[in-house]
């Protein structure tokens, strides 16, 4: 299948092949179809926190409230990470 590009485009494409920056044509628009991809989804993940807000489902907090937050937050994860490394230490 191939890609109808403006010449422009084309030429930016060209250029970052030239440059090193991918081995050759297909693998560039591999990497900007991706791009495109995680685009919409960053969008999807931003329409859902706007209706998140416009319906009033978020929680507010000051500096402590967000401190508190995230202290927690990284108690659990290291809570997690420990678990895990007992878990690959028993397999072992």
């Amino acid at each position: 299948m191939s890609a109808d590009l403006s010449p422009e485009n084309e030429q930016f494409l060209q250029q970052a092949v030239s440059a090193g920056m991918f081995p050759d044509r297909k693998h560039a628009l591999d990497e900007a179809v991706g791009l495109l991809k995680r685009r919409q989804e960053l969008i999807a993940q931003i329409e859902e926190g706007t209706q998140q807000l416009r319906s009033g489902d978020f929680l507010e907090c000051g500096q402590e409230g967000l401190r508190q937050f995230f202290d927690e937050v990284q108690t659990q994860g290291r809570a997690r990470y420990d678990a895990s490394r007992q878990i690959e230490w028993r397999r072992r």
